[in-house]
């Protein structure tokens, strides 16, 4: 576990961020995570028939009979396992259960009471948690005669369900919205949403860990270790932070099997749904061309990115200098200039406290709005630095300039011409735009649009042309 050892209290308020908690718990294959998003109507759980599928916590919120309450499911408890993955996916479901205010037990109906069930049962007895047995997969009335062994674990409420058909879910709800304590106030919405992505075992699960405080991710060495995007709220001053963990994004080439495509494709949709990339690379390889390929799909989105170069620690022993590898990023890529770089190691927590105020500035630059005035004392003090150019005999006369959205800033240009504008005046343009407002780890999206000049701005126009010829 890389955060800090957690009470009770401090699982609570990670998971459930002010919500009552319920934990879907038990054996892998059981239906969990179908019962997962038949409970929040939402399809975000990754279901597969291999067993351990889910292995982070996955948290969701959802409503019933007017009550709302966070639901979380949990890797499957396969207590006999001694692989060390293995381990960290019990130990991250029991403390989950260990935040409940109420406990679902799901156990697969049509494969009868075994005693692996009845073990896991019985640790969970032990943290003292209101428990729901959900026997799962009775797809039909006739399987529940076969299902009645089940009441023989010594649990007094005891449903018949199908999560994947729905039957049997809403008195299982009624059951559990009667344990649930008296409500809270609804956590306030979050400001930004700020998403860690990048190949698999570059350190996005540790650095989650790291400034969440509460280990929610599952970190291992095997890489994909991450499946489903997990969701982190995090406070920062008086600002309301969803954190979002997604799975390591490869190659298409190497991407095997259904199930690892399901995760990019989550991770992909993740980046739509976030405001503020943050873009994990590993510094002992530095900047491959997958990563670079990520940041153009983040800067193709219209997102805002940070670039954080983790195992710093690894990297900086071997001799690696972040003057260096700042300078070698920029000619390599030259399109990552806007990106703030920061130099981070989730093992050991250097670099990783500037991370959420860097995202906070970066996030307020793509939200950016700015008054028209200062845009035209921008683009007049541009066109005193360089002479716009010569577009097919006639000189790029720039009338004036207005901002018509943000997220990301975007700027028109009104002007004698709107297309064949050289590349290269388009770049200097945005430089220095991006210097004058600040902004840093945000795209600006600029476009040209024509406009009849005035009489005195033609002259003016007809007058610079003669003056350069």
């Amino acid at each position: 576990m890389t955060g800090p050892v957690l009470n009770n209290q401090d699982v609570v308020s990670g998971l459930g961020n002010g919500l009552p908690v319920v934990t879907l718990v038990g054996r892998a294959n059981a239906g969990k995570s179908t019962l997962f998003n038949r409970i929040t109507r939402r399809g975000r759980a990754i279901v597969n028939a291999a067993p351990g599928t889910t292995r982070d916590l996955n948290v969701l919120a959802a409503e019933h009979a007017n009550r709302r309450f966070a639901v979380v499911d949990s890797g499957g408890l396969e207590l006999g396992e001694r692989e060390p993955l293995t381990e960290r996916i019990v130990a991250a479901a029991f403390k989950a259960v260990a935040a409940a205010d109420a406990v679902i037990f799901v156990v697969d109906g049509r494969a009868g009471v075994s005693a692996a069930d009845a073990e896991a049962l019985g640790l969970i007895r032990e943290v003292g948690r209101p428990i729901l047995l959900a026997v799962n997969k009775i797809d039909t009335s006739g399987l529940e005669a076969s299902a009645a062994e089940f009441h023989a674990l010594g649990i007094d409420r005891v449903f018949m369900i199908s999560a994947a058909h729905g039957r049997g879910i809403e008195e299982l709800l009624d059951a559990v919205v009667e344990l649930l304590p008296a409500e809270s106030p609804a956590p306030p919405p979050a400001d930004l949403r700020i998403a860690l992505i990048g190949r698999p075992n570059v350190g996005k699960s540790s650095l989650t860990n790291r400034l969440a405080g509460v280990e929610r991710s599952i970190v291992d060495s095997i890489p994909g270790t991450t499946r489903d995007p997990v969701d982190v709220r995090i406070s920062s001053g008086n600002q309301q932070l969803i954190l979002i963990d997604t799975a390591g994004i490869r190659r298409p080439a190497r991407v095997e099997g259904e199930l690892e495509q399901h995760s990019v494709r989550r991770a992909l949709a993740i980046i739509r749904r976030a405001e503020v990339l943050l873009l994990v690379v590993d510094a002992g390889e530095g900047i491959t061309d997958q990563d670079a390929r990520l940041a153009r799909l983040v800067e193709s989105e219209d997102r805002a990115l940070l670039l954080l170069c983790n195992k710093w620690d690894v990297a900086a022993r071997a001799g690696s200098k972040q003057a260096a590898f700042t300078r070698d990023a920029h000619q390599r890529f030259p399109f990552l200039e806007f990106a703030p770089i920061i130099y981070t190691s989730a093992r050991t927590g250097d670099g990783v406290g500037g991370i959420v105020a860097e995202a906070l500035k970066v996030g307020a630059n793509f939200r950016a709005v700015f008054q028209t005035a200062l845009l035209n004392r921008i683009l007049e003090e541009a066109a005193a630095a360089m002479d716009p150019p010569v577009v097919a005999g006639r000189r790029l006369n720039l009338l004036y300039v207005t901002q018509v959205s943000s997220s990301p800033p975007r700027l028109v240009f009104f002007s004698n011409l709107e297309r064949d504008i050289p590349a290269h005046y388009i770049r200097f343009l945005e430089n220095r735009f991006r210097a004058a407002l600040g902004l840093s780890g945000t795209p600006l999206r600029m476009s040209f649009r024509k406009r009849a000049a005035s009489r005195g701005e033609h002259r003016k126009a007809a007058g610079s042309a003669s003056q350069d010829e």
